[in-house]
């Protein structure tokens, strides 16, 4: 239970589960707030009685629809806007002001590899969708989301009328190519997504009623389905992927699919399909595919220096006015490599909104203080991270003898306890911050003090004797070997692209002196992003950071520093046991190893509450979890600074004030960043 106040964390329910409908809800009892979902016949007017004439913020006359679209209309390339909206649009509230259309989102990436910033900001279109608080689910694609008495079969309405970019409407066709050829295509899909699966560990059935509405079921009752299609990549299963484009590329519709990819120089016709309609990245390298977004790909990340995203002509969001979203015109992405140019830009001025790459203690004294020059404000964001660098061990390392002391709970104990995070905290984090495990933090209804603190204390004395009586001696010159003759020597690998990629290197460096005092020799790798990924998801690594997903909000979703489980391929301590859960039981890893009956005991507990309708008995299974891995301390925290923050140019309005920092939420998608307006004024 919480030590605070529940008011403390405006992000959070007083209750503890992040809130969602009961299973047993009508279609009409899904909570749909007025502040951002209503419908046009809930409002009780006519889309297009709306004064065309109305003042947008910057006074001039906003309309219906940008002007770029309007000249569009006029000159016969589009449709009229009454004929590109759905028939009950989705209307969003402002957050402060009705906006005025026009004027680029200026931004940053560092690269290819830097999907995580292009999601968050203009990828995020699910069935349903979370409010900005986070506390209540609405309706989005869906118009309407009903589920049986046990939660077993859920029957989902498209909105009707809806559209992909192109114009082509988006129909149960769509959901049919995307769950039988994507989602259950073994040659694109290596596993059934888990929010796909039921109680059995098979795949749910697809049953289409007709042209808008089809029903998924499942083997039994799975009430965290409705939760699930309110996420980021798990809400867009079922409409990610335009039918009338990807037939074209799939092999099982177009036989010369196979030849015609390795003519243009694919390995097959998987591979050029999964270039041209990735879950991950599609939408920002491939500008001919339909999306649902606000803002469609005009530029590849490949192409330029920058890449590019305009209004999507026939995107289903309307404000209160009846003026389709979004505001803004375009959103651009500089490619920028290096973090410290990427923040001279910032400083500079250079970008609207960005909450990414530099955002740290060590960046945040130089930006508060060029606030005024750069014409921009720092946004304070709510950290809801157990700590900002986590350090995992593989556990399922290739090697038998790195595999055997990493699984050791007493290495990892000795480990944590030969970190000063005090120095740490004086030298990298500006003196603002704490020492923290992986754990629940206050804010959080699971938090538990002692599993947040245990081991934290510095005591290299403490460190030496734990070690000793593992039997880890020290030979001349004070490294250490295990008692199989394995030494005490690792590399960790960091991706130095990261977030927080320049401090976890400077951490780890001082880290590699403290460990040097235990007899522990440490190698530091920065690499870029891609091959980090690569080295972890292939379990070819000793040890890795990363930020604690999990700390609040997302504690029952981002669970990898709890348990061998979790988005992403899962924990970064044991990559195969993540593995083989998420595969109901397969790997195809060769090094077979047997489970630890911990690990099995989580991951049956983690299927319970899967399935489990009661939000309160919920809570119980996951405090079962929580306290094996407090007991089995799979990993070491290091500190929890004072949250991150964001620069928000001062001609950017509509943002909302203060919002979580974190990957489940999405930060900034939940603040609707289609109701966000340019004014220079």
């Amino acid at each position: 239970m919480s030590t605070r106040a529940p008011q403390s964390n405006p992000f959070k329910k007083s209750s503890g589960a992040i809130a969602w409908p009961d299973p047993a809800l009508s279609r009409r009892g899904l909570v749909v707030t007025g502040a951002t979902a209503l419908t046009a016949s809930a409002a009780g007017c006519s889309w297009f009685s709306t004064d065309p004439e109305s003042d947008g913020a910057a006074g001039g006359e906003k309309g219906l629809e940008a002007p770029m679209l309007a000249e569009r209309v006029e000159a016969g390339d589009l449709p009229p806007v009454e004929e590109r909206l759905p028939t009950e649009p989705v209307v969003i509230k402002v957050s402060e002001e009705m906006g005025a259309y026009g004027g680029t989102w200026n931004t940053a990436i560092t690269g290819a590899s830097d999907g995580p910033w292009l999601f968050r900001t203009i990828n995020y279109e699910p069935l349903l969708k979370r409010t900005r608080d986070w506390e209540e689910i609405e309706l989005n694609l869906a118009s309407a989301f009903e589920a049986n008495d046990d939660a077993s079969e859920f029957t989902i309405t498209l909105r009707e009328g809806l559209k992909w970019s192109d114009g082509e409407p988006v129909t149960t066709s769509d959901v049919e190519f995307a769950f039988n050829d994507v989602n259950l295509n073994e040659a694109l899909t290596t596993a059934v997504p888990t929010e796909l699966t039921g109680p059995d560990g098979n795949a749910c059935e697809l049953e289409i009623v007709d042209e808008l509405t089809f029903i998924v079921r499942f083997s039994g009752p799975t009430p965290m389905f409705r939760e699930n299609m309110a996420g980021g990549i798990s809400g867009q299963r079922f409409t990610w992927y335009p039918r009338h484009y990807l037939e074209q590329f799939h092999l099982d519709y177009n036989d010369k699919a196979d030849d015609e990819a390795v003519e243009e120089g694919y390995d097959g016709w998987v591979a050029r399909f999964t270039s041209l309609g990735n879950l991950w990245s599609f939408q920002w390298e491939n500008p001919d595919l339909p999306s649902l977004m606000a803002w469609t790909c005009r530029q590849p990340i490949s192409s330029a220096d920058y890449a590019s995203f305009e209004r999507n002509p026939y995107y289903y969001k309307v404000d209160e006015e009846g003026s389709q979203l979004p505001y803004i015109d375009e959103v651009r992405y500089n490619i920028i490599a290096d973090v410290e140019t990427m923040f001279a830009h910032a400083i500079n001025g250079d970008y609207d909104f960005h909450s990414r790459h530099f955002n740290d203690n060590a960046h945040r004294a130089d930006a508060v203080d060029a606030q005024e020059a750069g014409n921009y404000t720092v946004l304070d964001l709510t950290s809801t991270y157990s700590s900002d660098m986590n350090i995992a061990f593989n556990m399922n390392h290739h090697d038998a003898g790195l595999r055997k002391i990493f699984q050791d709970r007493q290495f990892r104990i000795a480990m944590s306890h030969a970190i000063d995070r005090q120095e740490l905290i004086d030298v990298l984090w500006n003196r603002v911050g704490e020492p923290a495990q992986p754990a629940p933090t206050p804010d959080s209804d699971f938090y538990d003090e002692e599993f947040a603190t245990q081991y934290l204390e510095f005591d290299a004395d403490l460190a030496n004797q734990i070690l000793d009586d593992a039997g880890y001696e020290a030979g001349s010159g004070g490294m250490r070997t295990s008692p199989d003759g394995t030494p005490l020597e690792f590399t960790c690998s960091i991706a130095d692209d990261a977030l927080l990629g320049t401090i976890w290197i400077d951490a780890m460096d001082m880290i590699k002196t403290y460990w040097e005092a235990v007899g522990v020799t440490l190698h530091i790798n920065g690499q870029p992003r891609e091959n980090w990924q690569t080295a972890v998801n292939e379990f070819d690594f000793d040890l890795t950071v990363w930020t604690g997903d999990g700390g609040a909000i997302d504690e029952t979703i981002s669970v990898y520093w709890y348990m061998a489980a979790g988005p992403g391929g899962g924990a970064f301590f044991a990559r195969q046991w993540s593995e083989y859960y998420e595969r109901g039981g397969e790997t195809d890893e060769a090094l077979v190893q047997e489970l630890p009956a911990h690990i099995v005991e989580q991951q049956e507990l983690y299927n319970q509450w899967r399935l489990e309708p009661d939000p309160a008995s919920r809570d119980d299974i996951f405090r079962q979890i929580l306290e094996i891995a407090k007991e089995q301390f799979y990993a070491i925290g290091t500190v929890r600074g004072a949250g991150s923050w964001a620069i928000v140019s001062n001609r950017l309005h509509n943002v909302g004030g203060e919002m979580p920092e974190n990957p489940t939420y999405g930060t900034p998608s939940p603040s609707r960043p289609e109701q966000w307006f340019l004014n220079e004024a």
